[in-house]
């Protein structure tokens, strides 16, 4: 018997590899009923090329007016503040990668939980609008969707009040439909939000299934340390951070030592610095790509946007320059407009995006170990 388990987990590993190595993406499939409609909608079984899996928020976009000072905000007690606009949209990280995969031609799920209110519909119905499957989403009784209010337009990056509601509570109430997880090449993990059971059962089970896995953690994750995430970050394939997050994991300033610690655990680390661009490594070369020049509206899903972007290329085959492109360009597309969807990148569109913005000084550096 465990002889038997042992082989299950080596043929998994093989599929996992050969998954990474790329695939080719197969068209959506789509009802016979009516031909306009995706397999997403619920006609007959169906296979994702990749699940998102996290928070599904509610965000209201809040634009202030006046200027930050020394970094900080500052709004006096006891009065009443005039904002320019409010803009409402749907946000979090599974939400945002998951349309921003499907916007680049991945057959795309999403696993989250959202409250039985006005707020779940919202995230449901923006969702369905961008044909992204529904399925893997539990709507919970006993708990609110989450809820995100982003403070923009004082002349420097935006503050963000969320509160966790349902994502805090994702496996409960309902169990998570990992027969449905089960037909799915890739997976790809946002912050689960001070909810280490769920990750870890997420990740044993991509890797006894031979699912490629690409991670995004968040604070509550990278708060734990890298002694405590070390045997699951063995799992992953792909790990996306900021410079920040990377130093807090690492203990290391310099953007390569972050890289090669964490390479040592995972096979492919991706490191990114906002304007300055991204850097990655898989092994055998560095990889760095300066942000192109855009004139800057909001943040807001541009580490999100990049994260898609890069995923999605390493899952349709192509090599580690064209996954850097692909998410540079998707993130300077997202930051120049407001709100965390509403310019991520058609795969028709991006490498238009990418011949028009660059230059000589934003061109991909790669280098030899």
């Amino acid at each position: 018997m465990q002889k038997g388990k042992e082989e299950k987990q080596a043929n998994a590993k093989i599929r996992k590899r050969e998954s990474w190595q790329g695939i080719k993406i197969a068209p959506a499939r789509q009802c016979k009923k009516n031909k306009n409609r995706e397999s997403a909608y619920g006609c007959g079984k169906e296979m994702f090329d990749i699940v998102s899996v996290g928070n599904a928020t509610v965000d209201v976009f809040i634009e202030l007016g006046g200027k930050a000072q020394k970094g900080k905000l500052e709004l006096p007690t006891g009065t009443k503040q005039e904002v320019k606009s409010i803009t409402y949209g749907t946000g979090g990280g599974a939400t945002n990668t998951a349309v921003g995969f499907k916007r680049l031609g991945l057959r795309t799920g999403i696993l989250a939980a959202v409250g039985k209110d006005l707020a779940g519909k919202m995230v449901l119905d923006d969702l369905r609008q961008h044909r992204v499957s529904t399925r893997l989403i539990t709507r919970l009784r006993h708990f609110s969707t989450a809820y995100s209010a982003i403070l923009t337009g004082f002349g420097q990056d935006r503050i963000i009040l969320t509160y966790g509601g349902a994502t805090t509570h994702l496996g409960e109430e309902r169990s998570i439909h990992w027969a449905w997880l089960k037909q799915t090449r890739w997976v790809h993990l946002s912050s689960f939000h001070a909810k280490p059971r769920i990750l870890k059962k997420v990740l044993e089970f991509a890797e006894s299934n031979g699912i490629s896995v690409s991670f995004n953690p968040g604070m509550s994750e990278i708060t734990q340390g890298i002694n405590a995430l070390g045997q699951l970050l063995k799992k992953v394939d792909v790990l996306l951070l900021n410079r920040n997050e990377a130093a807090m994991l690492t203990g290391k300033k310099d953007v390569k030592g972050q890289l090669k610690k964490l390479q040592e655990i995972v096979p492919l680390v991706v490191v990114t610095e906002g304007s300055k661009g991204a850097h990655s490594f898989d092994g055998k070369n560095y990889y760095m790509k300066p942000a192109y020049k855009v004139r800057l509206a909001d943040t807001t899903g541009a580490g999100d946007a990049f994260h898609s972007g890069f995923v999605a290329a390493i899952a349709r085959g192509l090599p580690v320059e064209s996954a850097m492109e692909w998410g540079n360009a998707n993130a300077q597309s997202v930051i120049m407009h407001l709100g965390a969807k509403n310019k991520l990148l058609a795969l028709h569109e991006i490498e238009g995006f990418i011949k028009r913005h660059e230059t000589a000084k934003t061109r991909l550096v790669k280098k030899a170990v």
